[in-house]
């Protein structure tokens, strides 16, 4: 079981794939929340524990464990360990205190983190990273290593 609190609100959810569509919460494909619970378009969401992935449209995402794919269309996005997978959001910074077993892409947003396999591409936002193997930057780009 992971602990899910939205914009406040705590929700007891199983381990899966996590996903917010129209103000509904979604597990591994399975309504578990309707839309009446939350009526706000901006949504805080905070995950207690390892999830598989999670998606939401707008609003900062925070897991406190491991994730593997993470997405948010208009948000931040928080790890406090590692993500096998990939992590984007189009409007948002990205900060993962572990490593990126995946891309990381922001459109303007910063993204700080551990050691990337993957891609990391920010249009508007500084990369701070251990190792990218690829860095894309379409407009002013700087790069910095993290200090521990």
């Amino acid at each position: 079981m992971n602990i899910c609190v939205v914009n406040g609100k705590r929700y007891e959810l199983p381990n899966g794939s996590v996903s917010i569509i129209n103000n509904e919460i979604y597990v591994n494909g399975k309504k578990y929340v309707d839309g009446n619970d939350f009526k706000e378009k901006t949504l805080n969401i905070t995950i207690q524990g390892n999830v598989e992935s999670i998606e939401s449209p707008s609003g900062s995402i925070t897991v406190n464990g491991n994730a593997n794919d993470v997405s948010s269309t208009s948000g931040n996005i928080t790890i406090k360990n590692g993500v096998s997978g990939d992590v984007s959001t189009t409007s948002g910074d990205v900060e993962i205190s572990g490593d990126v077993g995946g891309n990381v892409k922001t459109m303007s947003g910063d993204i700080r983190c551990g050691n990337i396999q993957g891609e990391a591409k920010s249009v508007s936002g500084d990369i701070s990273s251990n190792i990218v193997k690829k860095i894309f930057s379409e407009i002013k780009q700087s790069i910095k290593p993290n200090i521990m």
